[in-house]
């Protein structure tokens, strides 16, 4: 059964929304509890720091942490001056900006500190003349908080399931270039092109593993979902087996003989149609799911017809290319093929 990606694509909308939400309500309730002159700065930093990633949550958060602490003392000086020197709002104003504009062309993310200072020192608020930086910057703590309780507590990403929906593209756009440069003749633009999409997808398989490891801090992912975390190496093995296939065909400079074409293609395509079913059942379960079916039918009727037609129709550099492709995919449907009893004993 195939996984519905339209449905995943608006669920993942949906909650995101709902997040937003609960996120804006959550920095509300503790700046009205607080009492804080200017709420509404804690509902602007919860939106801005919600996102759909808890990673990218993170990382903004300690941009919005770090980048308001610093807009804050900075505007703390910018007082201090003011009220000492007797100087004019814009030159002090001038004078203090300046190294924070270099600060900020020299780390982007701390951009937020220009705000701030703009904020604490050339908007007037209610309360003392110190209290108004306290105030804000502790605004902007209060709608960290809430977004990162809307991130890890509510409504948690799936990373798990949008890993296996990556793996599953990999595996369909390493099938879609094997099936090119065995099948048929392609130009090497065309290969290069292919894999830098495989690339692409892999990169985007790392970055949810990465996720989902945020997401679940309290245990370590090699030992609790195993198959989340070798997909990605072993899909990387077969995408450098494929350009070794491509290379040994570009260089064979001749199509392989229509039976063996055939055989491969018949095969090939079960292979993959095999890794794209295992993709979705795993990208169907939140939790880590292990397999207990049984290898021994891939091998024979899936990986065997590889081997025996590379053994008698394919010259040896394509015999030898297709040998280690054969022995990687076999690694690549172990590591489906994980089961509970593998995972106790281990």
């Amino acid at each position: 059964m195939r996984y519905n990606f339209k449905k995943h694509e608006i669920y993942s909308a949906v909650q995101q929304s709902l997040r937003l939400l609960l996120s804006i309500a959550l920095a509300s309730l503790i700046a009205y509890v607080s009492g804080l002159h200017e709420p509404y700065w804690a509902l602007i930093t919860s939106v801005i720091v919600t996102q759909s990633r808890i990673v990218q949550t993170l990382q903004t958060s300690r941009d919005q942490i770090v980048g308001s602490l610093l807009g804050g003392a900075a505007g703390l000086i910018a007082i201090v001056i003011e009220k000492y020197s007797q100087l004019p709002s814009l030159i002090v104003f001038t004078i203090v900006i300046i190294p924070m504009v270099a600060f900020v062309a020299w780390r982007p993310s701390m951009r937020l500190g220009v705000v701030t200072l703009a904020v604490v020192f050339l908007f007037p608020s209610p309360g003392g003349m110190f209290e108004r930086p306290f105030d804000r910057i502790f605004s902007i703590l209060v709608g960290v908080i809430a977004a990162l309780i809307a991130s890890y507590f509510i409504l948690r990403p799936q990373a798990r399931c949008s890993a296996f929906l990556h793996a599953r593209v990999a595996f369909d756009k390493l099938h879609i270039l094997l099936h090119s440069v065995l099948t048929s003749h392609i130009i090497w633009e065309e290969v290069e092109s292919m894999n830098d999409e495989v690339t692409s997808e892999l990169r985007d398989l790392a970055s949810e593993i990465a996720e989902a490891r945020k997401e679940h801090p309290n245990y370590t992912l090699e030992h609790s979902d195993p198959t989340l975390v070798k997909v990605y190496p072993i899909l990387r093995r077969l995408q450098s087996d494929s350009i070794f296939v491509a290379r040994a065909m570009d260089e064979y400079h001749q199509k392989l003989p229509d039976e063996t074409r055939h055989v491969l293609k018949t095969s090939l395509n079960q292979v993959f149609e095999r890794f794209i079913e295992l993709s979705d059942e795993q990208a169907g379960h939140r939790e880590p799911f292990f397999c207990s079916k049984q290898k021994d039918s891939f091998e024979e009727m899936m990986i065997a017809p590889i081997l025996s037609e590379a053994k008698k129709n394919c010259p040896p550099t394509i015999q030898f290319t297709l040998q280690a492709l054969c022995q990687d995919l076999v690694r690549g449907h172990d590591v489906f093929m994980y089961s509970k009893k593998l995972r106790a004993s281990s």
